[in-house]
């Protein structure tokens, strides 16, 4: 009898296309549809976490028997991004158009509309100014991006001189949308697009020449030592702690960013072993869980 087995990193990714599925039936109540999107993307972080920089440790070992290694993280990252491609077909040609059947406006890829500036604006300086933390970027690498927090990398012209700046996008102390009604249509807006929209308020007098997100993730995986002195409790809450200060594994930036801001960023940040990928607009979207 012939048993056949499955890479269980492949058989996780298509457990996981199978939850991205489910945002792609029309029996599933939008809300819900919506939620498994979030869904998604939350166990695509983990997987990026955990399992990817195991398969880039594999992939470095040059013993003949170990090629398979680089042809399964070659096969990872590539259902990866069919799955990518899935995700936004279902995203902006399903669930988008039938929230606006709904008379519900989600903010995707567009301006934020004239009819609701005024709120955004308000919102902005009452409630998102506070959070921000503005950075400027040095060669020195003076920033340390934090795992799987959301930043922007603002390219400015300041008195006959271009500056990056960093800012972080509080969506850990805020929620990630702002939602306001107006003549009958909710609209609702990704902070992110409301800070981008606000720059100025920042950078009084200077030039904003683009601004881009960004976000790092980190290696996740606990090095355990095989030993049985000590409290093995201490010993994997010291792991744990250090999970946010591992090293980079993938670096997901948005579409259009600069190829000589991108090579400063991998520069400053030392991500020369990542991933570097060009991903959506807005990343994160495990943030969907809470659409209001």
């Amino acid at each position: 009898m012939e048993y056949r087995y499955f890479d269980r990193d492949i058989s996780w990714l298509s457990f996981n296309e199978r939850v991205l599925l489910e945002a792609a039936k029309d029996d599933v109540p939008l809300l819900e549809r919506i939620n498994f999107l979030s869904i998604y993307s939350s166990n695509l972080d983990e997987f990026y976490r955990v399992r990817i920089p195991a398969l880039m440790a594999l992939q470095k070992i040059k013993k003949e028997k170990d090629k398979h290694a680089g042809k399964l993280l070659e096969e990872a990252t590539g259902k990866v991004q069919q799955q990518l491609e899935k995700y936004g077909d279902i995203l902006t040609r399903q669930l988008i158009p039938l929230l606006k059947e709904k008379a519900v406006h989600l903010i995707y890829k567009e301006p934020i509309p004239e009819n609701i500036k005024n709120a955004t604006q308000e919102y902005f300086l009452s409630q998102v100014l506070a959070f921000l933390q503005p950075v400027r970027l040095s060669a020195a690498g003076n920033f340390f991006p934090e795992n799987n927090r959301l930043y922007i990398a603002a390219m400015l012209e300041e008195k006959d001189e271009e500056r990056t700046w960093i800012i972080n996008i509080p969506s850990g102390q805020l929620p990630r949308f702002f939602d306001t009604e107006t003549d009958g249509t909710r609209y609702i807006v990704f902070i992110d697009d409301i800070i981008k929209e606000n720059l100025p308020f920042i950078f009084p007098g200077a030039h904003v020449k683009g601004a881009y997100s960004f976000k790092i993730t980190r290696d996740a995986e606990l090095d355990l030592q095989d030993e049985y002195e000590g409290d093995i409790a201490v010993k994997i809450e010291k792991q744990i702690a250090k999970r946010d200060q591992g090293f980079a594994t993938r670096f997901l930036y948005s579409p259009g960013m600069p190829e000589q801001l991108l090579t400063q960023l991998i520069s400053a940040f030392n991500l020369t072993n990542a991933t570097v990928v060009e991903g959506g607009m807005y990343h994160n979207l495990k943030d969907f869980s809470g659409f209001p």
